[in-house]
């Protein structure tokens, strides 16, 4: 898994327009969709989320293409508030690539490739904790940020740069092991 995606979603939420719109409303079914813009004026991400009485139970982003087409990249499934599932088009070119399954409460997850015959694999043990322990910065670097309120642009710029150097050589040590 391209861990940067997440860090790409984050980074994409700090810059350009914000706009929120319920688009649906069916019984206890809601939709809310919210957009955000670059400077100029295009679509840098879209975030679809659906409630059921309240409590979120999917969620949906998406980010430009290559050719600048919004795409799918991420989808979240919630049971009673508590994330259960995700998948991951970690390249951004259609179809996704990982799915995580996760227990409520815990930091269990498990992790499996969909595989071109309909099958999926499960990542290898060491794929699996290096994921966990980029989670951990990842989850860690957010907890932070969000308990700031008064910093600049440029200190939110250069927090979010030792923590995506942090994940780069992470990732750098899981390419080394596969060799």
């Amino acid at each position: 898994m391209k861990t940067l995606a997440l860090l790409i979603l984050f980074c994409a939420s700090v810059y350009g327009a914000d706009t929120t719109t319920t688009t649906n409303i069916v019984g206890d079914i809601t939709t809310k969709v919210f957009e955000r813009t670059a400077k100029d004026g295009k679509p840098k991400m879209r975030t679809e989320t659906v409630y059921r009485g309240g409590k979120k139970i999917l969620q949906t982003v998406s980010q430009p293409n290559e050719q600048g087409k919004l795409v799918v990249v991420y989808r979240r499934y919630l049971v009673n508030g508590n994330l259960v599932m995700s998948e991951y088009d970690n390249d951004g070119r259609g179809g996704f690539k990982s799915l995580f399954l996760y227990q409520p409460g815990t930091d269990n997850l498990e992790i499996f490739h969909p595989q071109p015959d309909g099958t999926v694999k499960p990542v290898s043990t060491k794929h699996l904790e290096l994921i966990k322990k980029q989670g951990a910065v990842m989850t860690e670097y957010m907890e932070k940020e969000f308990a700031k309120t008064n910093e600049t642009d440029q200190e939110i710029c250069d927090s979010m740069q030792q923590m995506r150097q942090k994940v780069q050589d992470m990732e750098k040590e899981k390419k080394n092991d596969t060799k």
